[in-house]
């Protein structure tokens, strides 16, 4: 009876050995957690737990990309050993250093083994947005619109939306489509491919997209490799459109964010007050540019002169 109640004891505690035991090659390699956030700057950890028998051994980080590639010792990249655990240590982190790394153990005369990877997920909150007026090559019949901006988010996981109000005119038939990162229909209204180097030029941004349909972009600076999201808003004719009206955009629904950015606009002049004054910033600048061409004139002449 004694020797029953000791193999149950027994059997009682091999239930409660942790699951990280050796194997029978003397090894056993977990990474976890699976996966860490961090936002962009900040110091990022990752950690690979290992049960080894033998005194003899290394370990080696790598990074996974086409192939493996070894983490190089660094004043912002190293590695802390202790009670086997290898934890490699990032500190400043920046958009580059997402992706997935894995731990390598290697024992003396047994082969290497690997631990299950953990991904770094590197945070970046969008900007604040920022709305500007859409002015048409010619005010008086072309197409007025607005078009909100925002960029330097990772990962491209957003909303961004466009409501307006007026104490005074009623706006109800005025039409709004909001931006979802990442798009829910591959065929709405957010473009699928980031045109490297885009322009933001005024004839495109009109002439490129049917009026009676607002749409969302996503573009991508090919020098610093960020990505902007912007929304454009057309506006109905200006006959229809009353003045008083404040439209708003936000942003939203970012894993880096904790409350919304909100950017407004209000269309407090009428169109051809504004025109008005656009004629008039025209004039100032062909002016000022005609004072410089005489300046530039008189210079060149009197260096002849000498």
């Amino acid at each position: 009876m004694a020797k029953l109640h000791h193999l149950c004891l027994l059997l009682l505690l091999a239930g409660h050995v942790p699951a990280l035991t050796a194997t029978p090659e003397g090894l056993r390699v977990r990474q976890y957690p699976p996966s860490v956030s961090v936002m962009r700057g900040e110091t990022a950890t990752l950690s690979c737990h290992f049960k080894v028998e033998s005194l003899k051994y290394g370990v080696q980080w790598f990074k996974m990309k086409s192939e493996k590639q070894l983490i190089p010792k660094s004043s912002r990249q190293f590695v802390v050993e202790k009670n086997q655990t290898s934890s490699l240590v990032i500190t400043e982190v920046a958009l580059e250093d997402s992706g997935w790394y894995y731990c390598e153990v290697n024992v003396l005369q047994k082969d290497p083994e690997w631990g299950n990877g953990t991904e770094l997920l590197i945070l970046a909150p969008p900007s604040a947005p920022k709305i500007y007026l859409q002015i048409p090559p010619d005010p008086q019949t072309g197409q007025w619109a607005l078009f909100c901006l925002t960029g330097g988010y990772h990962p491209s996981k957003l909303t961004l939306t466009w409501t307006y109000q007026s104490a005074a005119a009623n706006i109800d038939h005025l039409s709004v489509t909001n931006c979802t990162l990442p798009a829910i229909n591959p065929h709405g209204n957010l473009s699928e491919h980031p045109a490297d180097g885009a322009q933001l030029s005024s004839d495109w941004l009109v002439n490129s997209m049917p009026a009676s349909h607002p749409k969302c972009f996503q573009v991508m600076d090919s020098n610093s490799q960020e990505v902007f999201l912007f929304s454009v808003f057309f506006l109905p004719h200006r006959e229809s459109l009353e003045t008083g009206i404040t439209f708003t955009c936000g942003v939203q629904d970012h894993p880096a964010m904790t409350t919304a950015l909100t950017a407004s606009f209000t269309w407090d002049a009428y169109p051809n007050e504004l025109i008005a004054h656009l004629n008039i910033v025209k004039l100032c600048f062909l002016s000022a540019m005609t004072v410089v061409f005489l300046l530039e004139a008189i210079k060149h002449f009197c260096v002849q002169g000498e």
